[in-house]
């Protein structure tokens, strides 16, 4: 799955799990622009994404997580996180 594909759909499974409608949204981005996001047309911009997280009361990280967990075929986020970890150990980034 393409990152689009995955970000949209994460982002949608998300928004209606929270209860919140694409109108919700309008404050950073317009309906349709939302509608392209999730049917993955487009790819939103870090600012945009922030401004999303931000709505739904959530880290633009776990928003991120969760996408890359839905790339791979998972809709659970602690893989990705273990992989994560793994990273910043490598670069002597965690502790």
């Amino acid at each position: 799955m393409e990152f689009g594909e995955a970000f949209g759909l994460t982002f949608q499974n998300l928004r209606i799990h929270l209860g919140l409608s694409q109108a919700r949204f309008q404050s950073v981005a317009a309906v349709s622009t939302i509608s392209r996001i999730e049917r993955g047309i487009q790819i939103p911009t870090l600012p945009l994404i922030e401004g999303l997280a931000k709505i739904m009361e959530i880290e633009p990280l776990t928003l991120l997580v969760l996408t890359a967990a839905m790339k791979d075929g998972s809709l659970e986020g602690k893989a990705v996180i273990e992989k994560i970890e793994r990273d910043l150990r490598r670069l002597n980034r965690l502790d």
